[in-house]
């Protein structure tokens, strides 16, 4: 067991919840254990074991680090931990590597989606890299660096990485006018569910900043397999979902509920560019899709396995592939 570092050397619990005296802290769940990190306590310290919300640890990092730390300790999993944020602003890259457990949260615990903020600390770092299966990030907002991605999800079997099944959900992707991703896949994560986030203001003042990025990686290709992209919004950004070069794409995924805007400092020039994929067959629903509606407006089905585009509302209804109602009823050509 890690060294506690407390001034009472025992575990009081808290009055009214059963178990909460156990040497692990409160926990959320039989195996998991909760961990508190908040900069702006006095009493933060990353030399804390971070179970005690009145001595949490300094740096999200560490937490990571400590979870990692329990579960070589206690000999088992600790899936289903949660790293709670407190304080208003965090500036570090952190890891989540493949030795972390699995099917564990971040979650920021501020006023609204936009508390606590997390910046990188450098402009060619990435805020979060998840490397590890399962895990949520709720509740941030990702002030997302120049020259990198306020999240990278990889996945591939020649770098031992696996963000199978990552979560990112209730987030706030801001660029500020200077950023490059606000997600990138790099590899092919598959069944991520990128749920009721907002990004905004990816710009390079090139052309090449994105939303969404899949990357054209080195270690091989990548197309992200079976995943969710469901009730976010993009709004004043270079591209929204895509690749620059259209070789890497989306295959069997969901696209619902959407709001693609034409922006009102910045009209991108991709708004959901599926073409890279290696399989295609997607699904693209319920969406609101501004701008022309065609694939020089930048909207674009896989060529050999489309897949569906019915049922998203279009305002260009002088689009064949529109009805008068403004209904799709065809893949943009």
């Amino acid at each position: 067991m890690l060294p506690q570092i407390r001034l009472q050397p025992w575990y009081p619990g808290q009055m009214g919840v059963p178990g909460s005296d156990v040497q692990r802290g409160l926990r959320w769940g039989t195996s998991g254990i909760v961990l508190y990190v908040d900069p702006d306590n006095n009493f933060a310290s990353d030399a804390a074991d971070g179970t005690d919300p009145e001595n949490p640890l300094v740096t999200i990092q560490q937490a990571v680090t400590t979870l990692i730390a329990h579960q070589t300790a206690l000999a088992q999993s600790l899936q289903g931990s949660v790293i709670v944020l407190g304080g208003m602003a965090y500036t570090e890259t952190v890891t989540i590597p493949a030795t972390a457990p699995n099917y564990c949260t971040i979650k920021g615990m501020g006023p609204s989606s936009h508390r606590p903020t997390w910046a990188s600390d450098a402009a060619a770092n990435n805020c979060l890299t998840v490397q590890a299966e399962g895990w949520t990030i709720q509740g941030i907002e990702f002030n997302c660096p120049a020259s990198a991605a306020g999240i990278r999800v990889e996945e591939h079997t020649v770098n031992g990485t696996n963000a199978y099944k990552t979560i990112i959900r209730d987030c706030v992707f801001d660029g500020l006018w200077s950023g490059l991703y606000g997600i990138e896949f790099y590899g092919a994560p598959h069944r991520v569910q990128i749920l009721n986030n907002w990004f905004v203001e990816m710009n390079q003042g090139d052309d090449s900043a994105f939303c969404i990025m899949i990357t054209d990686t080195a270690v091989g290709p990548g197309n992200p397999y079976q995943c969710a992209i469901i009730g976010n919004r993009f709004s004043d950004s270079d591209n929204y979902i895509g690749n620059l070069a259209s070789i890497r794409g989306f295959n069997v995924s969901l696209f619902r509920d959407n709001i693609f805007e034409t922006g009102v400092l910045l009209t991108p020039t991709i708004y959901l560019d599926l073409r890279g994929g290696s399989r295609g067959e997607n699904i693209v629903t319920g969406n609101t899709f501004c701008g022309t509606y065609s694939i020089a407006g930048g909207y674009a089905a896989h060529a050999a396995n489309p897949g569906m585009w019915v049922g998203n509302i279009a305002e260009d209804v002088a689009s064949p592939q529109v009805a008068d109602n403004g209904l799709t009823i065809a893949v943009p050509v």
